[in-house]
C-alpha cells in the first residue's frame, strides 16, 4: 500500500508549481492519485456601475478558466502511468486550495515556493505559508526555483 492514496499539487502553472508536480510525482511513484488544482482570482470590475465592463471582465473570468482547464490537462497528460485528475475554481488561492483537499480527502498536499522576500510575505501573504498553517493534512512546500 503507498503512504499517499490522493495528492494534491497546487499548480500556477510557476516553475515552481512544476517542481512541486515534479515531486508529487516521484512520491505517487505509480500508486496514488494526482491531482492537479489550479485557482484563478475571482475578477472584479473596475468600474463596477458600467455594463459594458462588467460583461468584459466576466468574460475575461471565463476565458481565464477554460485557458487553466487546456494548461492543466497537458500537464496531467505529461504524467504517464500516474492516476490525474484536474481541477480549476475561482477564488482565494489557499481557501480553494484547502476546500478542494478537504472534498478530495487529499492525504498530502504539494505546494511551490515563490520565494518571496520576507517584506514581500507581510505586504501581501504567501499561499504557502497559508496552505501549510491551515491544512488538515501533511503539507510539502518545494523550494523556489532560483532565477
Amino acid at each position: 500500500m503507498a503512504a499517499y492514496e490522493r495528492i494534491l499539487v497546487a499548480v500556477d502553472f510557476s516553475p515552481s508549481a512544476r517542481r512541486a508536480l515534479r515531486e508529487a510525482a516521484r512520491i505517487a511513484d505509480g500508486e496514488a492519485e494526482v491531482m492537479l488544482v489550479h485557482v484563478t482570482p475571482k475578477l472584479q470590475p473596475a468600474l463596477p456601475w458600467s455594463g459594458a465592463n462588467r460583461k468584459i471582465v466576466a468574460q475575461l473570468g471565463r476565458q481565464a478558466v477554460v485557458d487553466a482547464r487546456a494548461a492543466l490537462a497537458e500537464l496531467a497528460a505529461g504524467l504517464a502511468g500516474l492516476r490525474t485528475r484536474t481541477q480549476v475554481r475561482v477564488g482565494v488561492a489557499h481557501e480553494a486550495i484547502l476546500d478542494e483537499a478537504k472534498r478530495r480527502k487529499a492525504d498530502l498536499i504539494v505546494i511551490g515556493s515563490q520565494g518571496h522576500t520576507l517584506t514581500e510575505r507581510l505586504a501581501i501573504g504567501s499561499t504557502a505559508e497559508r496552505v501549510t498553517r491551515k491544512a488538515p493534512v501533511p503539507v510539502l512546500v518545494t523550494p523556489a526555483v532560483r532565477r
